[in-house]
């Protein structure tokens, strides 16, 4: 192919997602395995999108893959990264065992251990539940080896306090030691050896009773849950207790939910919004007054999750109590069984 072929081929419009998408669905199933298994996880995904919405590319188009990845390979050096015991041994080589320690403990915050680097395949919930218990210092450490906006979403996981506590030792860290990082991964071996022996399956039953028992109409409730009072009533008050959650302020008419909301403050509903279904959302705006929503809006999305579960029990509180004194009804789906 002549260099004003590959100019051509050049001028097609593919993004560099879909370039890519397209070079790897040319090669060998080993061979795209191969370089997708050494792509971080960010782009690894947004490759795999591009892969499955990519038709077949025309000769045009696959030329100019070619052009782009043989200009892409000629600028970049062809020096490889050794395994850390060769690097180690040439810096000693060159500047002696007590300098080389030096560079080596400097090296360390990078990590060369791969059950840290199965980190940034975790989502963010994940990462802080297996710190959750930790001293703080292991939990910045772990912070401190993440990409930036994982470790953000990491830090929000706790509470306040605690956020202030590790964002000031972060920001105190001058270097992750061998040792430090050796302890890490003896914790992360730890979580990780767990993963892999069976457990039993969780059922949460009294959960599933009281979803269960929202489903039916309020004939069928009733009866079903006068029968649950006479054989077990501490399980009955316990599944009564289930059947009204956030998510079920969904089935609340428009009216009862105005009259709810007007009673909840903005630093409330602004957690207690943040991630809910998409179709409770959308009737929660619908019946929020301007002022309100603006109010909401103002405050932000960042809320750790304790800070969502503790607006959203709040929430379900008021309702019921509204709901006992008949200024709202929680269901409307059953209003017309009577």
């Amino acid at each position: 192919m002549s260099s004003s072929d590959m100019v051509n081929a050049g001028s097609v419009a593919l993004s560099s997602t879909e370039q890519a998408a397209a070079l790897l669905m040319s090669l060998d199933k080993e061979d795209a395995a191969a370089v997708m298994r050494a792509m971080p996880p960010r782009d690894l995904h947004q490759l795999a999108v591009a892969m499955t919405a990519l038709s077949t590319p025309n000769n045009a188009e696959f030329l100019s893959v070619l052009h782009r990845f043989h200009v892409d390979v000629r600028g970049f050096s062809g020096v490889r990264p050794g395994a850390s015991d060769a690097v180690r041994g040439l810096l000693e080589e060159a500047l002696g065992d007590e300098r080389a320690k030096l560079v080596s403990d400097r090296l360390a915050f990078h990590g060369e251990s791969k059950h840290i680097a199965k980190l940034k395949w975790l989502d963010a919930s994940t990462i802080a539940g297996i710190i959750h218990r930790e001293h703080p210092q292991i939990q910045t450490v772990v912070i401190a080896c993440l990409e930036s906006r994982l470790a953000s979403e990491v830090l929000l996981q706790f509470e306040e306090a605690k956020r202030v506590d590790i964002l000031a030792r972060l920001a105190s860290l001058k270097s992750l030691t061998p040792a430090a990082l050796l302890e890490l991964d003896w914790l992360l071996e730890q979580y990780f050896n767990d993963l892999g022996r069976p457990v039993g399956r969780v059922l949460k039953g009294r959960n599933m009773a009281a979803n269960l028992l929202n489903e039916l109409d309020v004939g069928t409730e009733s009866a079903l849950l006068n029968g649950l009072r006479s054989a077990q009533p501490e399980s009955a008050a316990s599944v009564e207790e289930l059947m009204f959650g956030f998510a079920q302020i969904s089935n609340m008419a428009a009216r009862d939910m105005s009259i709810l909301l007007a009673q909840l403050a903005p630093e409330v509903l602004a957690p207690a919004m943040r991630g809910a279904d998409a179709e409770l959302r959308k009737q929660l705006l619908a019946c929020l007054p301007g002022e309100k929503l603006a109010a909401i809006t103002a405050l932000g999305s960042r809320f750790s999750a304790a800070e969502i579960a503790s607006a959203r029990a709040e929430i379900v509180s008021i309702a019921k109590q509204m709901a006992a004194v008949g200024e709202i009804i929680l269901d409307a789906r059953k209003i017309d069984v009577f």
